[in-house]
């Protein structure tokens, strides 16, 4: 669905292509970084139609690519359709994030079924790597400022019952943030791992934790800001940081 204007052409913009966004994080996240230089590629499940009403009435330019993350083989083709509705004449810099994730199943691993495990990793883990793949083959031709931010988790490390497909698949994100930067540097790669935030998905993976009632959660609206400040003033290539 496009709703780009000819003005939107005369000016240089800075294009981000945010995964998750409709919801959470990754809908705050793209309400903070709606502006007229700016051009929001978001990629979820669901059109999220009242971030395209305050998209407009900010004339901000915003597109969106409805995809569910699990159909895996099609990110690919995604990616490059999404790269070639960019005018390489008026771009002054692409920033891919990886925000989409799933904290399902939570249940020990030998209780859950082996379609739930396939489909949690896909989304988490195999669609950032390929989407990382795919922008950094198609954003080659462009001399510009280019960043990928992956969000993680304290989980990756922070180990807890029922959670194994979620801590493997962010400590396998984090990893590969790693090693994307050792072998690339056209394209600067980090991590954040954002503290406890209020999303439908902490809720979702701290129903068998006692102490949950007692921790402090952040908002949304906090841990987008957090993620933008470094995104654009504390990125640090090759690394995964502690968002707060």
């Amino acid at each position: 669905m496009q709703s780009s204007k000819d003005h939107w052409r005369l000016i240089r913009l800075k294009y981000f292509i945010v995964t998750g966004s409709s919801r959470g994080i990754g809908r705050a996240l793209s309400e903070k970084l709606l502006s007229s230089d700016h051009h929001l590629l978001c990629i979820s499940r669901e059109v999220n139609h009242e971030l395209v009403a305050l998209a407009e009435s900010k004339n901000a330019p915003i597109d969106y690519f409805p995809i569910d993350l699990i159909n895996v083989h099609e990110i690919d083709a995604l990616m490059k359709r999404i790269i070639g509705t960019i005018d390489e004449s008026a771009i002054q810099s692409i920033y891919l994030v990886n925000n989409a994730a799933v904290v399902q199943p939570v249940e020990v691993s030998s209780g859950s079924e082996p379609n739930d495990i396939i489909a949690h990793m896909n989304i988490n883990l195999v669609a950032p790597m390929l989407l990382t793949s795919s922008f950094i083959k198609y954003t080659e031709p462009f001399k510009v400022d280019k960043r990928i931010m992956n969000i993680s988790s304290g989980l990756s490390f922070n180990l807890k019952p029922m959670l194994s497909c979620y801590s493997t698949s962010k400590a396998g994100l984090e990893t590969f943030v790693k090693a994307i930067g050792v072998e690339q540097r056209d394209v600067r790669i980090m991590g954040v791992r954002p503290g406890a935030t209020d999303t439908r998905m902490y809720e979702q993976s701290v129903i068998t934790d006692k102490s949950a009632g007692t921790i402090k959660l952040a908002s949304t609206s906090y841990a987008a800001d957090r993620i933008i400040t470094f995104l654009f003033d504390r990125f640090e290539h090759g690394k995964v940081v502690k968002g707060w």
